[in-house]
């Protein structure tokens, strides 16, 4: 890995997972990679999405970013609705290429493949584990991290950022300080919330950590 960047000094981040795509059972059924970025959130999803909108008014965002993938440019169009901003893309965000085949599978096959991830990591650094796309994971950090960098070049004033559960996790680590074998058990759970403010001379301070509407306890979560 590079020297660590410096941050812009007063900057928040609102980094968001998209609403929900899948009901939270073990055999709730993911399409393949080819199908991924065009899965779409539930109507569920979307209704409480409008209550996580509801939730997030009083706080300030002055710009809006999400992922290329269907469900975190929806989740973030609903989240500003009322406010006016356009959505912008930042491609490096796309969620991580972990996929159970590719045809696809359930959500079981997810967390078999996420638990594969654990033990490579044991065994090897961030930049030596290859995903499904052949990228290794450091890289596929690293550069949603100059994604995200390159936003807050771009703009002022506090921005919101919608990406995926699996990148959000090792972007969090990356502020936290924590080994990529760590971060991994960082949860994500479906439309949370993470703040990030960039302190003293662009140190991260990660203010909050999936921070829930509903089920604020965690109680039903899926954990993936």
């Amino acid at each position: 890995m590079s020297e660590p960047l410096r941050w812009p000094k007063g900057r928040r981040v609102f980094l968001m997972r998209h609403g929900e795509t899948y009901e939270p059972r073990p055999d709730a059924r993911l399409p393949g990679p080819a199908e991924d970025p065009e899965l779409p959130l539930t109507p569920r999803g979307r209704e409480l999405l409008a209550e996580v909108a509801r939730w997030m008014e009083p706080v300030p965002i002055e710009a809006a970013f999400a992922s290329p993938y269907r469900r975190a440019q929806d989740t973030a169009r609903a989240v500003v609705a009322e406010r006016g901003l356009e959505i912008g893309t930042l491609e490096h965000l796309k969620e991580l290429a972990v996929h159970p085949s590719a045809e696809g599978g359930t959500i079981g096959d997810v967390a078999r493949r996420y638990i594969e991830l654990i033990r490579d990591l044991a065994a090897h650094g961030e930049y030596e584990v290859r995903l499904d796309c052949g990228r290794t994971l450091g890289a596929i950090v690293d550069a949603a991290v100059e994604d995200l960098r390159g936003a807050l070049d771009r703009t002022s004033g506090p921005l919101l950022v919608v990406a995926h559960g699996g990148l959000n996790r090792f972007l969090l680590g990356r502020w936290l300080g924590m080994p990529a074998l760590r971060a991994i058990a960082i949860e994500q759970n479906f439309a949370c919330v993470n703040v990030v403010e960039f302190v003293g001379s662009g140190h991260p301070w990660v203010r909050a950590l999936n921070a829930t509407l509903h089920d604020p306890f965690k109680i039903d979560a899926p954990g993936i």
